[in-house]
């Protein structure tokens, strides 16, 4: 069944999220995918434990701090295996849900007392499939990071359980070690004749009794003689097993160490708040079992502290590679920038509150919570203060009561043990007397046959080990060592066969006491939680769903628990249990119907955030003002980003889209308004800059413009969220300020702008938002060839082609300027060829190697390259023109005219073509039919001299045929 219930629930998780496979990318997951180069794979494999989850680099001080190379390595297998098509991602996405529904049930049969077994296992498992609280993880590709990291979490968790279990197995066979141990050492002693006088004299007493026993019961009875040369026979053929088996045993106990340690830094690199797995297996340590033996303690402490300096070198290696969490913007987490202290005291201490509250009733739930969408709690006398208090309480005297009952319960057991160990040390004593008559065990037996059993015996003689009595049925080796005393402090070296017993069967991995188990799924709540909990250091949140991913195992764990505490006596009152089952199936439909419901508002943008909109109403009329820009719906996005500006006026986002907005409907005025407010509340906010600048162009004034794009050009950007974009905007404000200085004429002003732009951007040709060093150092290359810098201009364009050796247009510009040098005729040619070879298809490469045929005075292979190049663009009167134009010149009057003709037809309304195709049919002898192209070009221009003069000739050439 158990089998049963992991594919059930992993089957369950799989189906709910499987109308997300053609959901879009939202939300966060444009920047951390669609823009980032380390998914795109723009940058090498190297680079993703050099860059932040977004792409930037993390010695960059705008950057986010967040350090997942593994996570970004699946997006980009992802790119490589589909592009940029969602549903690979989003299959991806379910699939580790369902993988870690799986790990939670198997947990949760490790873990759950054995009462809570069947019911525990089933309401765990499926909880944790269809709990609405998961959503944005699965649904939302970037919480694959908290996805991963959950399932490596587990793993490593799980682990560390099986450690315990070989540890554990480890120290029952400690007996038979120290038996092996003493066996080798009281031979070694045997043969070298090292007893003492006492040890000799009394071990032969001891073979002379037990002859004189044997010869009294009867003849198979001597076969006892042999006991201990037997066991000792049994023992030595099982020696070479036995050291087999602890050598075998100590290394898996090394490897499940090293491997959860590995898992759990696997887990740290899928998402930061994983690497609380370690103080959790800790907690799981000293919780699973409360024995205090010596040799126990010291292996329990060989793996504590084998772990915790794992943990601790994980850590400080994680906050050395990426440190601290970085700066954030005072929105995205209103309360820690709050000058009170108890302002921030009361509302941190509200937040697991509230997101406890979330994982209890996951019903109302947002894409975003920052800003007021949870409102700070500034009052002592705030009504949430009062659940907060009772939360804490409730949790306090929970946990105390735990504590207490469990320590109380392992101290009756302790007084138990001792007090037995009193009382049969007080009747060993007792029996010592009678040994003192020289009357051995077997006489006292035999004096009263009737009066004592098997259990009595054992209380004569008490052995720790296996509770036998120091008599016959202890070894001669085993009592000569412990001098035939109680063993207080030494393990018993008999061998003992071991049946099956209930205890064996009982579960192997996991103390079985609710107690504990509930301590325990507390601490699996609480610990992952603790990093995004405000208390360590703040967090760029206030409250994220998809952070709580990890949590919620805990918390179904709980509800396992209880349910299965619940349905523990479940016969005995059958009205009750079903009562209780339909109440579980009712809200596991309901959570069921919540997630499937949830997942269509993560389907796109604008379903998102309207879901949104009661909760966090400034941001989610922003976004979607956005959203409905894009769409087309100018209206409704200009009313959506008004009323996200009543909300909340000092948005710098809102008002530059709003600028956008404007400036696209071409009212520049307004437009230029609201990117002035965008820069007065971000003044950093170089994009506000670069549009104002495209604004004030537009609208004639230049001066401001350029004063604009200058300052755009030198926007800081230490703080900055996003480093690419900011770069980008800035490349951009110098280039379009060098666009303004070339329509000036002011071409030194514009190169110097290009130049500013080259020492922005990487050496590589990486790509920041669109800009890439190629295009700049192209369109340098042309301002160049503008100041007649012809070796600067070379240069310029070559270091281009380098980045990008095969980019055509830029063999053309290099073709270009090396054929102004009539001498280097030949090289020219050769890069013309070589843009053909890369670009067959493209007729304006045709066209400039046409005429440079042409100048070479190749009129007919000029011809053919500019006849393909009409070809190529069959659409395109100018070049039907260019090439009837060049046949004519090359004498291919016939094939002229039809290009002619062609050109014509295209554009009947251009003069220039029927005067063309008039002068061809002039030559070609079709006079009548030149006229009528004259009269024709006269139409459409009336007062063209060369027209004119041309329609006479042919007049003329015209009545001398009829004269003739």
């Amino acid at each position: 069944m158990d089998q049963w219930v992991t594919a059930a629930s992993s089957l369950l998780a799989f189906l709910l999220y499987y109308n997300t496979l053609d959901a879009g990318f939202v939300y966060d997951d444009r920047r951390a995918i669609l823009s980032n180069p380390d998914v795109i794979g723009h940058t090498p494999i190297k680079s993703l434990f050099e860059n932040d989850f977004w792409g930037t680099p993390l010695t960059d001080p705008g950057s986010h701090g967040s350090y997942r190379p593994l996570c970004v390595a699946t997006y980009r297998l992802n790119y490589a295996f589909s592009g940029f098509k969602p549903w690979s991602y989003h299959f991806l996405n379910i699939f580790f849900h369902s993988t870690a529904t799986a790990l939670v049930v198997i947990t949760a049969k490790r873990l759950l007392p054995s009462y809570c077994m069947r019911v525990g296992t089933v309401v765990a498992g499926l909880t944790f499939a269809a709990h609405p609280i998961h959503t944005e993880a699965v649904a939302g590709v970037v919480g694959r990071a908290d996805l991963a990291a959950c399932n490596f979490f587990l793993l490593s968790f799980l682990l560390y359980t099986e450690h315990l279990r070989i540890r554990n197995e480890s120290h029952r066979r400690n007996c038979r070690h120290n038996y092996k141990q003493i066996v080798r050492h009281l031979e070694t002693v045997d043969q070298n004749f090292r007893l003492s006088c006492h040890g000799l004299v009394q071990h032969i007493l001891m073979n002379v009794r037990k002859l004189l026993k044997a010869s009294k019961s009867g003849p198979l009875k001597v076969l006892n003689v042999c006991e201990v040369h037997v066991e000792s026979v049994q023992l030595n053929k099982c020696h070479c097993n036995g050291c087999a088996s602890e050598d075998t045993s100590e290394l898996l106990q090394w490897c499940t160490l090293v491997g959860t340690l590995l898992f759990a830094t696997a887990a740290t690199l899928c998402k930061e708040p994983a690497v609380m797995v370690v103080p959790l297996c800790i907690i799981y340590d000293f919780l699973k079992d409360i024995r205090q033996e010596e040799p126990y303690l010291k292996c329990r402490w060989r793996s504590i502290c084998a772990l915790a300096t794992g943990g601790l070198t994980l850590l400080y290696w994680r906050l050395r590679i990426a440190g601290a969490p970085s700066g954030f913007a005072a929105a995205d987490n209103p309360t820690s920038r709050d000058a009170s202290f108890f302002t921030r005291f009361y509302t941190f201490t509200y937040l697991p509150v509230f997101n406890f509250f979330l994982l209890l009733y996951p019903f109302q739930l947002s894409f975003d919570w920052s800003m007021d969408a949870i409102p700070r709690i500034t009052s002592l006398f705030d009504i949430r203060n009062m659940s907060s208090l009772f939360f804490y309480a409730a949790v306090s005297k929970v946990t105390w009561k735990i504590f207490t009952s469990e320590i109380k319960r392992q101290q009756e057991k302790k007084e138990k043990f001792y007090k037995k160990q009193n009382k049969n040390k007080q009747k060993w004593n007792n029996n010592c007397k009678h040994y003192s008559r020289r009357q051995d065990c077997s006489e006292r037996k035999s004096n009263m046959p009737h009066k004592e059993n098997p259990s009595s015996k054992r209380a004569l003689c008490p052995c720790n080990g296996c509770k036998h009595a120091l008599t016959e049925e202890h070894t001669n080796v085993c009592r000569a060592i412990n001098n035939n005393n109680i063993m207080h402090t030494s393990s018993c070296v008999c061998p003992t066969v071991y049946g099956k017993t209930k205890t064996q069967n009982q579960n192997k991995y996991s103390y079985r006491s609710p107690q504990i188990a509930m301590l325990l799924f507390t601490a699996f709540m609480v610990l992952p939680f603790v990093p995004a909990s405000n208390i360590l250091f703040y967090v760029g949140f206030v409250v994220a769903e998809r952070v709580l991913y990890i949590p919620s195992v805990g918390f179904c764990l709980l509800l396992g628990l209880g349910a299965g505490a619940l349905t523990r006596t479940w016969r005995r009152n059958e009205l009750r249990s079903r009562i209780f089952m339909f109440t579980l199936l009712v809200t596991l439909c309901a959570m069921c119907g919540s997630t499937l419901r949830r997942n269509l508002d993560w389907r796109d943008e604008e379903s998102l955030f309207r879901s949104a909109l009661h909760i966090n109403p400034p941001k989610a009329y922003g976004n979607l003002g956005s959203v409905l820009s894009t769409q087309g719906r100018i209206a409704e996005a200009e009313a959506a980003f008004e009323r996200a500006l009543k909300y909340r006026p000092n948005m710098a986002d809102v008002h530059y889209n709003l600028g956008i907005l404007h400036q696209n409907q071409r009212r520049y005025g307004e437009a230029i308004k609201s990117f002035e407010r965008a820069i007065y509340f971000r003044p950093s906010m170089a994009l506000a800059y670069v549009n104002l600048g495209t604004s004030l162009m537009a609208d004639g004034r230049l001066a401001e413009a350029a004063s604009a794009l200058r300052a755009g050009a030198r926007a800081e950007g230490i703080r900055v969220r996003d480093r690419r974009e900011h770069d980008a905007a800035r490349v951009s404000a110098l280039v379009q300020l060098a666009a303004l200085h070339s329509q000036r004429g002011h071409w030194h002003k514009a190169l110097t702008s290009y130049k500013e732009a080259l020492q922005i951007l990487p050496v590589t040709n990486a790509p920041i938002v669109g800009w890439t060093r190629h295009n700049v150092l192209t369109m340098a290359g042309d301002i160049y060839v503008q100041l007649q810098q012809w070796v600067q201009a070379e240069h310029s364009v070559l270091s281009a082609l380098a980045l990008a050796p095969d980019h055509a247009a830029t063999h053309l510009s290099l073709a270009q300027i090396v054929a102004r040098n009539s001498s280097r005729s030949m090289e020219a040619e050769m890069w013309f060829k070589k843009a053909i070879t890369l670009a067959p298809n493209d007729p304006s490469i045709r066209d400039q190697f046409g005429m440079f045929l042409r100048s070479q005075r190749r009129l007919r292979e000029s011809a053919e390259q500019l006849v393909t190049a009409a070809r190529l663009a069959p659409t395109d009167s100018a070049r039907a023109a260019s090439a009837a134009r060049a046949l004519r010149d090359a004498r291919k009057c016939r094939s002229a005219e039809r290009w002619y003709a062609k050109a014509v037809e295209l554009n009947p309304n251009d003069a220039e073509h029927h005067s063309n195709l008039g002068a061809i049919l002039h030559l070609n002898g079709k006079y009548t039919a030149a006229a009528t192209s004259y009269r024709r070009a006269l139409q459409l221009k009336p007062n063209d001299e060369i027209t004119i003069t041309n329609l006479k000739r042919v007049r003329t050439l015209m009545s001398n045929q009829r004269n003739k």
